[in-house]
């Protein structure tokens, strides 16, 4: 039990160390392959400004998001340990270099804070681009004293080539170590036992104190020293040592970032253990002479006192087998009974909550969705992460000009009759419901959980969700109300999927290119009509009828895209 409670603290501290990591990677990332794909350009600061600050918007983790250019052109967004926002431009002018930094408020105003003429940062001769450079590969730093909040700081950086192969500059991605000391936190292993990230020499990086405590913390770096002793860097391992007079178990779990090797170590005095291990014993030995004392004159009296509870707890577990959670349970003692007697309270109570989770998590996501969640903690990962997903994205023509003829109440009446007749399609057809955007809907059908029939189920959505409009509609003409046109967009592309928002409030969402192009098809739709990108239609050219495709000038594509309108959809097989 013990080795098992210490390398589940291990395992845990070390894949949340890897999630943060992950999302780093992948952030850092998006910059060069936006480059590469022609949807940001380098050489634009203002394009540059808007891409660092929505990614540091997005990632509240983060500290810095920076692109610095071999001609040493340098734009920058930072978040402080108040959670202000700076945009930094640094560029030559003559042999100087010169610096503006601006405060960003969350309105979009913007307050100048910094002018030098000579600020002398030169991203080409700094080493995370000298190593990204010469590795022309994502590469991490040594941690470093971090220049926000005190504490250790990392970098990765990615390198943007151009088509001959040069680093034309690098893309980074700083965050405090600090970040990786909130989940030792929570983590109690025991009452003095120790979780803490170190390096492969002994040097303490992380512990429940935040980045860099073994400056403050000496018996820590004392352990972590006798630690790596007998820990190694490519495989768990378990051990035991003696620390001034004091015998102490412990466990290592390696950690890999980039070329950088870690270890997760959690270190336990022995006597954490064997103290309750003796006291319990020495209650037992009590308890037992005892017993024998008070059966010799009440021993049935003991048996009935002890089976009545016992089998008041067995009635009780039969009806919660049968799923009747709303019963009551108070212990009426101290002792073992009582304890159960809790822990059974415990239990309803959990299940309880679990059945109002699941209840309230499934009104905004699909019930599979919320099944699976509820079942996998680790089905939904934290941060972002590069997904391909088919989108589908519904509006209603003529909506402003019906609003204004039927006046608030009636319209809001009507709008939610609408949305309650569409989800239940979309949910049935596998769609996760990203948002309601007034009068329109945004499904995504691979995100956060994808399929290898995606395309196909948002099509079969999409022709779903216009049979079931007509019927609405045929229900308003009943009735005297108006009949509502959607249109309809499809598109199939790669998008950063992940949580978006901040530490008080968080929202799944997706973001790129891709979803911008769904929103410019569903533009050109006009009433009872589907469009459906080239892209996605190359995935279910064989059960759909389409129309001749026609080219179309949408904002932000530099070339005409081609749309095809759906004309039937093939039943399932």
């Amino acid at each position: 039990m013990l080795d098992a409670a210490m390398l589940q603290a291990a395992r845990l501290t070390a894949a949340n160390a890897d999630r943060a990591l992950e999302d780093a990677e992948s952030t850092v990332r998006l910059g060069p392959l936006l480059a590469q794909q022609g949807q940001l350009d380098p050489d634009d600061a203002g394009a540059l400004e808007r891409f660092t600050l929505a990614l540091l918007r997005a990632h509240p983790h983060v500290s810095w998001i920076s692109y610095g250019s071999r001609t040493d052109h340098f734009v920058g967004a930072k978040r402080d340990d108040r959670g202000n926002v700076f945009v930094n431009h640094s560029f030559p002018v003559g042999e100087r270099i010169r610096l503006v930094e601006d405060r960003i408020f969350p309105d979009g105003r913007r307050e100048p804070v910094r002018r030098v003429d000579d600020h002398g940062y030169r991203p080409s001769q700094r080493p995370y681009f000298r190593t990204a450079a010469a590795k022309r590969d994502m590469v991490w730093t040594e941690p470093y004293e971090f220049y926000a909040g005190g504490g250790l700081g990392i970098t990765c950086a990615a390198p943007l080539l151009d088509a001959r192969g040069d680093v034309r500059g690098v893309f980074t991605v700083d965050f405090s170590l600090d970040r990786l000391a909130g989940t030792l936190q929570d983590l109690q292993v025991s009452k003095h036992g120790r979780v803490f990230i170190a390096t492969g020499q002994g040097t303490i990086l992380v512990s429940r104190r935040g980045s860099g405590a073994s400056r403050v913390e000496v018996i820590d770096a004392e352990l972590a020293s006798a630690t790596m002793q007998r820990a190694t860097l490519e495989q768990q391992t378990t051990f035991e040592f003696e620390h001034q007079g004091t015998r102490y178990l412990g466990r290592a779990v390696p950690l890999s970032v980039g070329d950088l090797n870690w270890l997760v170590e959690v270190v336990v005095p022995e006597r954490d253990y064997t103290q309750q291990i003796d006291a319990e014993a020495r209650i037992a030995l009590g308890l037992g002479i005892l017993a024998l004392v008070v059966a010799a004159a009440g021993g049935v009296a003991v048996a009935r006192w002890i089976a009545r509870p016992l089998r008041e707890l067995a009635d009780v577990a039969r009806r919660i087998r049968h799923g009747q959670l709303d019963v009551t349970i108070a212990p009426r003692s101290r002792d073992e009974i009582g304890v159960l007697t809790r822990a059974m309270g415990d239990m309803v109570h959990a299940l309880r909550d679990r059945d109002f989770i699941r209840e309230t998590f499934g009104r905004y996501v699909s019930p599979e969705l919320a099944e699976r969640a509820l079942r996998d903690r680790d089905a939904l990962r934290l941060g972002g992460e590069v997904r391909e997903v088919a989108m589908l994205m519904s509006d209603l023509r003529g909506f402003t000009e019906l609003s204004e003829r039927l006046g608030p109440a009636a319209m809001i009446d009507l709008l939610n009759r609408y949305l309650a007749r569409m989800t239940p399609v979309i949910v049935e057809c596998g769609g996760t419901i990203d948002e309601f955007i007034g009068d329109a809907i945004f499904v995504l059908f691979g995100a956060p959980f994808g399929g290898p029939n995606d395309a196909e189920r948002a099509v079969r959505c999409a022709w779903a969700m216009h049979q079931a409009l007509g019927v609405f509609n045929e229900e308003n003409r009943a009735d005297g109300l108006p009949e509502l046109a959607m249109g309809i967009g499809l598109h199939l592309g790669p998008v950063v999927a992940g949580n978006i928002g901040s530490p008080e409030r968080l929202k799944y969402g997706v973001v790129g290119p891709a979803v911008n192009m769904v929103a410019r098809i569903q533009a050109l739709t006009a009433g009872g009509e589907v469009l459906l990108s080239e892209e996605l239609l190359a995935r279910v050219s064989g059960l759909v009828t389409v129309s001749p495709g026609r080219l179309e000038r949408v904002k932000g594509a530099r070339e005409p895209v081609t749309v095809y309108c759906l004309l039937a959809v093939k039943d399932p097989a």
